[in-house]
């Protein structure tokens, strides 16, 4: 179940939505009491107290209006892990136990929305990541809008070679599709300020090497890890790449 994040973006959505909510129905129904006084005989009435209370109601509206789309937004990147600029966010190691097969072995620490530490046996030649990005545009920071991301599933594929985006053999879920992304990037006119893409990494075989999760605006970046004394140094970026659906 999708539950609202504890965050700055929550408490002012919810700070905004909750009194505004409430004076919203007070002067609204205040409005509809002075219009009934105005026009019944008999009914004490203040001269323009009936257009006070409505442009009143109306700024409380605008008030619950702006608290809850910023709780939507909170809502929206809550399933998400957030990133600023480039940085690692995992590791997968690639094997094949067999031919045909293949086994990623994958830890994305804990940050990551759900299923941090799991396994995925694929059948093919090929393995990929596919992943959910959100980033926001012309909004201010400050209210607490954060770019995010997550590994949505592990790809396999029988073709040795081809686009980026071709489609898959096997689908391995990790985090899985996060919901109200999924709606956000069917309907993108109703969140006009968010952009969501589903990116991948080049298709790579399973040669028993282990890859850092290099998160990017432009998606996914797969370096390899490479064991030894002089591992810092020799860290050797494989391939990088995404593509979109």
């Amino acid at each position: 179940m999708t539950a609202l994040p504890f965050s700055r973006l929550t408490i002012i959505g919810f700070l905004l939505f909750a009194p505004g909510l409430y004076y919203t129905l007070r002067f609204t129904s205040g409005f509809f009491r002075m219009v009934y006084r105005k026009f019944r005989k008999g009914r004490p009435y203040l001269q323009g107290s009936a257009l006070d209370y409505f442009w009143f109601a109306v700024a409380s509206f605008a008030a619950t209006m702006v608290g809850a789309m910023l709780l939507a937004a909170s809502l929206l990147q809550g399933g998400l892990q957030p990133y600023e600029g480039t940085r690692e966010v995992g590791i997968v190691q690639a094997l094949a136990p067999e031919k045909g097969r293949i086994r990623l072995t994958l830890d994305l620490g804990m940050t990551h929305p759900v299923r941090q530490q799991m396994e995925a046996d694929l059948p093919g030649a090929r393995w990929a990541l596919e992943g959910e990005f959100l980033r926001w545009r012309s909004v201010p920071r400050w209210l607490g809008f954060t770019d995010g991301h997550r590994v949505e599933a592990a790809l396999g594929s029988d073709t040795d070679s081809g686009a980026p985006d071709r489609p898959e053999k096997a689908r391995a879920l990790i985090a899985g599709t996060y919901a109200p992304w999924y709606l956000a990037r069917r309907h993108p006119r109703w969140v006009p300020f968010a952009q969501t893409t589903a990116r991948r990494t080049p298709w790579l075989p399973a040669e028993g090497r282990t890859f850092k999760i290099i998160v990017t605006d432009m998606g996914y970046v797969l370096v390899e890890k490479v064991q030894g004394a002089n591992e810092a140094s020799s860290d050797t970026a494989a391939e990088s790449g995404s593509g979109g659906r």
